[in-house]
């Protein structure tokens, strides 16, 4: 059993971290990956950035896209969410397992947590998780977010269609209220939380293996250099967008991996 709890504040390098900790699971067993991102926009892999986030807003102020390899919606990512990734074999995964790590957890501090529709996590109807799922050989990686005391003017700026009209088959986000949990637990901070995220973790899954604490360091700086390299750029994040169509002053652009196919030269979109 391992359980890796990042300092890295930067969002490209900690979804490599977890994308490697997914590809060499079978030498650690079951997995917990804690990290922080700065603020951010991560949409799933099957998505269409245009019609999830306002990307111009989020370049005029600084704020990065990035796309996860999970399938599953748009989230906001700041120092106020703590997101939290689980790796277990293909046989050993049961989804509700995952929910519940969360739920005994937040119950140590009063808080009553319950599923909302499909992937979504809630307290009192309003949401404060979003969570996905990634199948890769043996192992299965099930990460989401969970808000503590985010900045949520924010997250409603930058979620939200920069494109309207958009035409997709593109997974797309379902909106709902949401919350911090300081605000039903004002004494919950994100140190408490990860110690008790990892306190939980231990106990499911103690009995499975040596506990091993430890940061990214233990994976390979020369393996996770172009991993960082692919999940940065703008052929993962913008071109890996399913087809759509747009109409823009009059005319109905069709889009593929990026690009504008029925105009001459199939220039960037964008």
């Amino acid at each position: 059993m391992l359980i890796v709890q990042t300092e890295s504040r930067d969002v490209y390098r900690n979804l490599a971290v977890e994308e490697w900790l997914l590809d060499h699971a079978e030498r650690r067993g079951p997995i917990l990956f804690l990290c922080v991102n700065p603020p951010c926009v991560v949409i799933g892999k099957n998505q269409n950035p245009w019609k999830e986030c306002r990307l111009s807003l989020m370049e005029k102020e600084g704020v990065p896209l990035a796309r996860r390899i999970s399938g599953g919606g748009a989230v906001y990512h700041d120092e106020g969410n703590l997101n939290v990734g689980i790796i277990v074999p293909r046989t050993e995964y049961r989804e509700e397992k995952q929910y519940e790590l969360i739920f005994q957890t937040l119950e140590k501090f009063g808080i009553k947590a319950s599923k909302l529709r499909k992937n979504s996590l809630a307290v009192d109807g309003k949401k404060f998780s979003g969570q996905a799922f990634c199948f890769r050989g043996q192992h299965v990686l099930h990460h989401g977010t969970l808000l503590v005391n985010s900045d949520l003017d924010r997250l409603g700026r930058y979620l939200g269609s920069e494109l309207e009209g958009i035409e997709t088959k593109a997974v797309a986000s379902v909106p709902a209220e949401v919350a911090n949990l300081s605000s039903f637990a004002p004494e919950l901070t994100m140190e408490k939380l990860s110690e008790a995220l990892a306190h939980t973790f231990s106990e499911m899954y103690g009995s499975m293996g040596v506990w091993e604490y430890g940061g990214d360091g233990m994976v390979p700086e020369a393996e996770l250099l172009p991993m960082i390299g692919r999940l940065s750029s703008n052929d993962w994040k913008l071109c890996h967008t399913p087809r759509f169509q747009v109409t823009l002053d009059g005319q109905t652009l069709e889009v593929e991996k990026g690009r504008i196919i029925n105009l001459k030269g199939w220039p960037l979109f964008g």
